[in-house]
Order: structure tokens, then C-alpha cells, then sequence
């Protein structure tokens, strides 16, 4: 089932604003990302002049409108480009896209839906009582309410646009309706699809000769269209928009519905054509000509309401909000990793730039200059942060790794260096993991072997006794036909926000819930990403018919249903998509204390098994999907840290990918390829579980003492973002924190 780096968080930051969509590559950038600047490394002798005073109470509440509006409105078919970034075949790269000059989206459901957010948003912010705030708050209110009025007429102004437009592209309504349908994930009905597009050709063909009847200078009459220049480099404009979006939304699902492609070859040909030439009509023909306006309709627009209230309210408890504690550290945090304020990530601990020892001493006699036992909770936690990276820095000082670490070849073909043991163990200290190599590898084996008595318990319901693996075959045969996994893997995204909402164990926000978007991974991708991948949208592996019989079946068998069941949620809601969500809206909420895949991957992770304890997978067959996984996450403990110490080569751990998990052999081999030659750190494969059994250790300490619910629990973290989860566990405890304090954390317990 897997993904994409950590990365993928960036893609909430460089496609959310406008807001879009998504790549994992590190699960990356999850708070404060900007341009970095060169940055001051001198260490300051006293560090409380770096102290941030309290930032505007409304700059959380800002930050979110600004981010769910842009969200919401990639829901829609686009002005310039393919809507939602969805178009298939390509790149993962998401987002609107730049609109072509001039062009105006034609969808009057954009209207009326961002009409009624900025409606709801107008009157909550109303009941905000001004009076409390500071004056930047009070600023920063009047202004938010500002914007809100501007977009409310801008909305007015849009909604005149498409009216104007209209009678020169009457087969707007029939792409609005099929690319929204895409964009909602809806069902395809391929023959009324190729309806459609056909009678969009049909369309274009009747007002281009209303035109030319008008170019001709025949009487005015019904069958007669002139229109201004400007009106017609416009239109020309909102064609070619329309056109991308088409194409967009047929790459979407040509090759891999085989209906669709039946239906829709010539109708699409025809229709881009059409296209094409009507826009290059308007701009070469139409436009020079410059003719007094006839045939248009006379009068003003029609107002487009604003659409009903959603289920769930859109927007978030304001009061919340405004009174959240800031993290004062952050200018610290960013001083000693050498980034600029609001910074990307620079790294952090074995991930930064190596420094002369007297760097980190320096830095610890700084950090005496501060008063802990003042310092908010996150303050203190960033402090104990960058205590413990100078100490553990200071223990190194003089110690070289090994070079170039002896790798175990084979004839796989597959590229990549061994990390070696002493490098693993550094990099687990930087994680904060107090296990050695070994001692990860049992608990790997021991979850394996949970997963294995389980994986019988579900044979034997199934009739196949304890012969699992025969349970296995007969789930992998439990595939949609091709063309129909789109609506498979929307339904499980669906059903699993509802049964999180149902059972309150964490907020799902409105626009999050409702924007959820879907793109398929080209044959190219899936050699490589043979499952899902996800973040601002998922990305679905299934065959097109440019692939050999083998690699389809396979294909189909690695993506079942009961396997689909497991992981969708994973990818969007409460994963990668909702952490993706939460750490844009909460940037600069604390210090960016880095990114880590123990996080990015361990927190959907933690979820697929507390969905599994929770009795989220009600069949045996849905349960071998489950265990299926989380077998594998528990293999990858084990062969990508033996790899790593040089005890087993590529083709060993492909072998036992196959032979003990169960693994179809490409899609083996396609895992491997990734993990080794790909942009992984060598603890990646690790984090998965390692992060979720952390989460799962923090869970133990919290919610099962009765000292959080389960929806708080989530929640926070949600806020807190991705950080080394040891630091999680000092944010959420009740522990007094002290200056001096040992922060290592034996999140399992003992392993021999």
C-alpha cells in the first residue's frame, strides 16, 4: 500500500495555497514552510532576546479561512487548467494551475458553494468578541471580515462572468457537470459520458456558425451571433479552459475503464478538435473583427444563490482558535537548526549540517540563560529538544562511521548503498529510538508473529484452517473488474470518515470530509508504487490496457478489496490527506522541530491498527487484508535493517517478501526497488510500525489511563504535527518537565 516519502506534506503546502494536492516525498514540510534564507549560525550568548511575543490572536483563524476556501475551491472545474489537478497519466504535481489569460471558471456550483462558506464565515466571525483582543487582533479581525466582503463580491462578479459567457459557450453545463462528477469521485456511466461529449461537439459546430453567420454580415436574426473583441478573447480564454479540464478528465480514466475507452476514443478526438479550432477562432477571427454586440441576451445576470449548509459546520470553534498558547521557542528552534524564521526544514539532529563541537556547548550554555520553569509546555519541550541534540552531538564529536559499508550484492538489479550498523544506530538516536538494530529486529519478528496467529484466527473462519496463506489466495481473488476500483477505494475513504465521525475519535473538518480527491498512477508510477499513494489526494495503482497480461493480473491482486479495505483510509482520512490538512492550517502554531517519517508514516499506521482493535474489519476476509499489511510493515522492520547491516541482499529480501508474507513477486520486487534505490532514508521501511507501536505506547499512557479521550488524544496531535514522537509524549503527558530531565523513552518495553 505505500507511498510516497514524507513528502507529502509538501504537497499540502505547495498545492494548498491555492491549496492542492499531492505527492508524498518526506511527509516533509509540515509547519512554517517558506523560501530559506540564509540564516545567522552565531550563538547568541543570551537566548531570551529571541523569546517571540504572543503573535495575533486571529492569525490561526486567517490562516484556516484562507486555507479551506482554497481547498474548497479546487472542488470545482477550474478557470485555466485541469480542476483539482487530477488529470491523469503524469506527475503527481496537483493545484489548479496558472488560468490562462483571462479565463474565468464556468462553474456556477463554485458560485454558490464558496458563497455559502464565506456566508457562514461572515457570521461566525460576528460573534467574536473584538473587545478581548490585542490590537494586531483587532486588526487582523477587521481586515479577515474585509476579505471576506471582497470575496463575497468577487463571487457576484464571477457568477456575471459565466452569465456573460454563456451564450458563446451554451456547452459549458455539460463539461461542468462531467468534470465535477470526476472531481466528486461519482460513478461513470460511459456511454451517457460519450452522450455528453458528442452533443458538446455538436454545440460548438452550432454557435461557430452563428458566428461566422455574423462575421458574413447577414441580418440580425436568431441564427446570427456578433460580439466585441474583448467578449471574444474571453470566451476564447474560458475555451481553452474548458478544453484542458476535458482533457484532464478523459486522461483520468482512458486505459484504465475499458468501457470508457471503448466509448469515448472518437467522441474525445472530435470534441478536443472542436475545441481547439473554436478558440483559435475566436482569438483569429472573432476578435479582430470587433463587431457591435448582437444576439446576446439584454438585462442582468440572474443571482446564483448560495448552496444549502453543509451537514457539518464549516467552520471551526473560533474561540478555540484565538485562545491557543503560542510556542515562544520558535525563533530559537530555527536559530540553532540555522534556518530563517518561518524556514523550511533545515534538519535536525544527524540530519543537519555537522558543526564544531563548540557549537553545542555554546549552545548549552545558552540555553541556561532561560528561565524553563517559565516556559510554556511546547517551549520546554523544544528546549529539552535542542538539549538533548547538543548532548548527543557533543558524545560524537570525533567519531567517524565506517565508509562505505559492505552491501550484500545479487543480480536483482537494484541499486542502493547499505547504511551500516553504526550508521542505523546513529540515525535511531536522532529518531530518538533507544533500540539497537537487533533488538528492532525481534520486536519485529515478535509482530510478526502476532500477525501470524491472527491471520490463522481468520483462516479457520474462512474454512481454510490454519493454512493462512490459502486464506490469502482466495482474498486476492477478491478484485473489481477493471474500470471499477475508483469506486471502490472512494466508498472505503467515505465509509471510514463517517465510521470516525460516528465513533468520535477525532475531528474531521467539513472541508476536509468533502474534498477528497482521487487520481490514477500511470503504468510508469505503478512500477515503482504498485499500491496506493496519497496525501492531498489519493493516487490509485490498477492495470491500463497498455500493461502485459501478468502485470495486470498482478495488479489486480495486489489491490483487492479486502487489501483496498485496509490502507484507503491510510492514504486520506485519518492519514496522510488529514495530516496534510491539519499542518497547513496549524503552521507556525509551535517550533518546527522536523520531519519524520516515524510520524509521517507511524501515525496512519497507528491508525490501521487501532481500527483493527477497534472491530473496524467486520469479515475474516477484511481481516487477513488488514493483517496482510501490517505483516508486511513488520517484514519491513526486518529485511530493510538487514539489508542495512549488510546480511541480506535485494533479491533475499524480495524472496522474503514473497515466501513469508505473501507478497505477488513483482509487487515485491517493485517494494524493494523502492526502499533501496529510491530517495528513502535507511530507517523509512523501519518507521511504519516502529511510529505506529510509538503512537500505540503514548495511546497506553493516555487514553487507556482515562487521562485523555481518545478524541482529545487525536486532536492534539493533530495540532501538535509531525515531530519526533518522543517530543509528542512530553507535549501531551502531565509530567512535570524539568531542565535536566532524561527524555529517552522505551516506547515498548523491554526486547531481548
Amino acid at each position: 500500500m505505500k507511498r510516497t516519502r514524507w513528502t507529502l506534506v509538501v504537497v499540502w503546502a505547495a498545492l494548498l495555497m491555492p491549496l492542492g494536492t499531492g505527492v508524498r516525498t518526506d511527509q516533509g514540510r509540515a509547519r512554517g514552510a517558506g523560501v530559506p534564507q540564509q540564516a545567522d549560525t552565531t550563538v547568541p550568548s543570551d537566548l531570551k532576546s529571541l523569546l517571540v511575543a504572543r503573535p495575533s490572536e486571529m492569525r490561526l483563524v486567517s490562516q484556516r479561512y484562507n486555507a479551506d476556501r482554497a481547498t474548497l475551491a479546487q472542488n470545482f472545474l477550474s478557470a485555466g487548467g485541469d480542476a483539482g489537478g487530477l488529470g491523469g497519466g503524469g506527475g503527481r504535481a496537483g493545484g489548479a494551475g496558472a488560468p490562462a489569460s483571462g479565463a474565468v471558471s464556468l462553474s456556477p456550483n463554485r458560485v454558490a458553494r464558496l458563497k455559502r462558506f464565506d456566508t457562514s464565515w461572515r457570521e461566525a466571525l460576528s460573534s467574536l468578541d473584538a473587545a478581548r483582543f490585542s490590537e494586531s487582533g483587532r486588526a487582523d479581525l477587521v481586515s479577515l471580515k474585509t476579505l471576506i466582503d471582497d470575496n463575497l463580491r468577487q463571487l457576484d462578479l464571477d457568477a456575471e462572468a459565466v452569465f456573460s459567457l454563456s451564450p458563446l459557450v451554451p456547452f459549458a453545463p455539460r463539461i461542468v457537470t462531467l468534470v465535477e462528477a470526476r472531481i466528486r469521485m461519482a460513478n461513470m456511466d460511459a456511454e451517457h459520458a460519450a452522450g455528453e461529449i458528442s452533443a458538446v461537439t455538436k454545440e460548438v459546430a452550432a454557435v461557430r456558425a452563428r458566428l461566422e453567420a455574423g462575421l458574413a454580415g447577414g441580418p440580425a436574426t436568431g441564427d446570427t451571433l456578433r460580439v466585441p473583441g474583448d467578449l471574444a478573447r474571453r470566451t476564447a480564454a474560458a475555451v481553452e479552459g474548458l478544453r484542458s479540464n476535458v482533457t484532464g478528465w478523459f486522461n483520468h480514466y482512458n486505459g484504465y475503464d475499458p468501457l470508457f475507452t471503448w466509448w469515448m476514443g472518437l467522441p474525445y478526438k472530435r470534441v478536443d478538435e472542436a475545441l481547439t479550432g473554436y478558440a483559435a477562432f475566436l482569438r483569429e477571427k472573432v476578435a479582430p473583427a470587433d463587431l457591435p454586440a448582437a444576439g446576446l441576451p439584454a438585462g442582468p445576470a440572474p443571482v446564483i444563490a448560495a448552496s444549502a449548509a453543509p451537514r457539518l459546520p464549516e467552520v471551526p470553534d473560533l474561540r478555540e482558535l484565538t485562545s491557543l498558547p503560542h510556542d515562544e521557542m520558535a525563533a530559537v528552534v530555527d536559530r540553532f537548526f540555522g534556518r530563517t524564521a518561518g524556514g523550511g526544514r533545515g534538519g535536525r539532529g544527524g540530519g543537519q549540517v555537522a558543526r564544531d563541537p563548540q557549537y553545542y556547548r555554546d549552545w548549552l550554555t545558552a540555553l541556561r540563560t532561560l528561565d524553563f520553569d517559565a516556559l510554556s509546555r511546547n517551549g520546554q519541550v523544544d528546549y529539552l529538544y535542542i538539549k538533548k541534540i547538543s548532548e548527543m552531538q557533543l558524545a560524537r564529536a570525533g567519531i567517524s562511521l565506517p565508509a562505505n559499508p559492505p552491501r550484500k550484492t545479487d543480480d536483482s538489479g537494484i541499486t542502493g548503498a547499505a547504511r551500516g550498523r553504526e550508521g542505523l544506530i546513529r540515525d535511531l538516536q536522532d529518531e530518538l529510538i533507544p533500540y539497537t538494530p537487533e533488538q528492532l529486529i525481534a520486536l519485529g519478528d515478535r509482530e510478526f508473529e502476532w500477525c501470524l496467529e491472527e491471520m490463522k484466527k481468520a483462516s479457520r473462519q474462512m474454512g481454510f484452517g490454519d493454512d493462512w496463506k490459502a486464506a490469502l489466495e482466495k482474498v486476492k481473488t477478491m478484485h473489481v473488474a477493471p474500470g471499477r476500483q475508483p469506486e471502490l477505494v472512494r466508498d472505503l475513504l467515505f465509509y471510514a470518515v463517517d465510521y470516525l465521525r460516528e465513533n468520535d475519535l477525532i475531528t474531521v473538518p467539513q472541508v476536509a470530509g468533502e474534498s477528497l480527491r482521487m487520481r490514477m498512477l500511470s503504468p510508469q508510477e505503478q512500477l515503482t508504487a504498485p499500491f496506493f499513494l496519497g496525501g492531498a489526494m489519493i493516487l490509485v495503482a490498477y492495470p491500463t490496457d497498455t500493461m502485459d497480461y501478468d502485470a495486470r493480473i498482478q495488479a489486480m491482486r495486489g489491490n483487492n478489496i479486502p487489501f483496498s479495505n485496509a490502507v484507503a483510509h491510510h492514504e486520506m482520512i485519518p492519514g496522510h490527506n488529514l495530516v496534510g490538512y491539519m499542518s497547513q492550517r496549524y503552521a507556525g502554531y509551535r517550533a518546527n522541530l522536523g520531519s519524520t517519517p516515524f510520524f509521517g508514516e507511524g501515525w496512519p499506521l497507528y491508525w490501521e491498527t487501532l481500527l483493527y482493535d477497534l472491530g473496524f474489519h467486520d469479515t475474516p476476509e477484511k481481516r487477513i487484508g488488514a493483517l496482510f499489511w501490517r505483516m508486511h510493515r513488520s517484514a519491513r522492520i526486518t529485511f530493510s535493517l538487514r539489508f542495512h547491516m549488510g546480511q541480506w541482499s535485494p533479491q533475499e529480501c524480495i524472496d522474503f517478501l514473497v515466501d513469508r508474507v505473501g507478497h505477488e513477486r513483482d509487487n515485491a520486487t517493485a517494494e524493494v526497488r523502492r526502499s533501496f534505490a529510491g530517495n528513502y532514508g535507511p530507517l523509512y521501511q523501519a518507521a511504519y510500525l516502529l511510529g505506529g507501536l510509538q503512537i500505540r505506547g503514548l495511546r497506553r499512557e493516555l487514553v487507556e489511563s482515562k487521562q485523555m479521550t481518545s478524541k482529545a488524544f487525536h486532536d492534539e496531535i493533530m495540532r501538535q504535527g509531525g515531530m519526533p514522537i518522543a517530543l509528542l509524549r512530553l507535549a501531551l503527558t502531565r509530567q512535570r518537565l524539568t531542565r535536566d530531565m532524561s527524555i529517552d523513552w522505551q516506547f515498548y518495553g523491554r526486547v531481548d
